[in-house]
């Protein structure tokens, strides 16, 4: 660490370094009007320290990101270049000290780790987020990187800024994560943390009740989560209407009796049999699923009997495929309560992918669902329906058709909030 302060500090050997010109040569070149040339000396890792000092202020940001790059300059320098205001030269400064960072050990002195946690503080702080995430993605798993940096990344704004704290820094708490989720943690950065390796059962639940649907389904999917009996049974309450949540819940290893059969009320016929052959040294309660699959049939619920059965997206399909897929099918399908068969519909009717579908329709917005239906060819009326019985929107905020029944928004609007998850 004392070579990295003084300069000189790379652990490479001689033979693989860019050679450092003589002294008085670097004299000429540093005072050269040539870039190149000193953009060229610049990356010498055992150039000696004062050079490499002064370069840092050099006018060309070609030059000063060779100083950044530089694994043999000065703490010093660094410390210039951390407010550069070129943002090429701040990311690959982060870069090296983001790795500099977790290589620190207890015999380092004091004001050499001082300086760099300063150079750290500073890029963490940084206004432009790829400097930020820079930072975040290299000193993730450190045990030895500032708290105080830490919580700032977990908390950013910015999802590629504060995922991967989230989901690997040994550094945040289970009091740091609930914080985190109380104050409002959601989308991407919420998904991190929810599969963030031996979650706690009470930062689980703090995920679950959110009812995020990317979340949860994280939550779900992470094995080593401990997740308490009344979650799961919370989860199972809520994850009728939300295919997303069916499959990670039906692969949980280890799931209650009454959660297996409550799940198996709703579940694709699929998911059914993987239930049935999961627990298939369970004779009583392999028996009850049975049965529901029997009743499910009876009523209509798994379309068919047996081996006849059609998953609601072959079904969705297949209607496409006839020409079958109407609004007047889709009205049918809602007042049966088979959303699933709906979602997969409007898969094929807008022409966008399952996963953006899906995210107009968990969005919680009634401009998003609205504007999927658009897309997809439907009336108004259905937009409504679909708002409601879908999108899960309370009726009091739900979007409704003008007085002759239009869209109660203008075509560029509608564009905007579909661009907005498509792009």
């Amino acid at each position: 660490m004392l070579n990295w302060v003084l300069g000189k500090r790379s652990g490479r050997d001689q033979a693989s370094r860019r050679p450092k010109p003589a002294y008085e040569e670097a004299k000429r070149i540093a005072a050269s009007p040539d870039v190149r040339a000193r953009a060229d000396m610049a990356t010498a890792e055992d150039l000696e320290p004062e050079f490499l000092y002064y370069l840092a202020s050099d006018e060309s940001p070609v030059v000063r990101r060779s100083v950044a790059v530089n694994e043999g300059t000065p703490l010093q320098a660094d410390r210039i270049l951390a407010r550069d205001v070129d943002e090429g030269v701040r990311c690959e400064l982060a870069r090296k000290i983001g790795r500099l960072v977790p290589s620190l050990t207890q015999d380092e002195t004091d004001r050499l780790t001082e300086m760099a946690m300063e150079i750290l503080e500073i890029l963490a702080q940084d206004d432009l987020p790829r400097v930020r995430a820079t930072i975040a993605e290299e000193i993730k798993r450190a045990d030895n990187a500032p708290p105080g940096v830490v919580n700032r990344l977990a908390r950013d704004i910015e999802e590629i800024v504060s995922a991967p704290v989230l989901e690997y820094s040994p550094l945040l708490s289970d009091g740091d994560l609930l914080d985190i989720v109380a104050g409002g943690c959601a989308g991407g950065a919420l998904a991190a943390l929810a599969r963030r390796h031996g979650l706690s059962e009470k930062v689980s639940a703090a995920v679950a009740e959110t009812r995020d649907v990317n979340a949860v389904a994280s939550l779900l999917g992470n094995k080593s989560a401990q997740i308490s009996e009344e979650v799961l049974d919370l989860i199972a309450v809520h994850s009728e209407d939300v295919v997303e949540w069916h499959a990670p819940m039906v692969n949980r290893e280890t799931l209650p009796s009454r959660v297996v059969r409550r799940i198996a009320t709703f579940v694709s016929a699929a998911l059914l049999d993987a239930l049935i052959e999961k627990h298939r040294d369970q004779a009583d309660l392999v028996d009850a699923l049975r049965k529901t699959v029997r009743k499910r049939i009876e009523r209509g619920d798994l379309v068919g009997a047996g081996e006849d059965w059609e998953p609601a997206e072959e079904r969705a399909r297949l209607a496409h495929e006839r020409g079958q897929l109407t609004e007047q099918a889709i009205l049918e399908a809602l007042k049966d309560g088979d959303k699933a068969f709906v979602r997969y519909a409007l898969v094929h009717l807008s022409g966008l992918d399952f996963p953006t579908v899906s995210r107009l329709l968990n969005a919680n917005s009634a401009k998003a669902a609205t504007a999927l239906a658009w897309k997809a060819g439907l009336s108004m009326d259905a937009a409504e329906a679909i708002q409601i019985q879908v999108a899960r929107i309370m009726p009091n905020q739900a979007l409704r058709a003008t007085p002759d029944g239009r869209y109660p928004m203008s075509r560029e609007d509608l564009t905007w909030y579909l661009e907005c998850v498509t792009t």
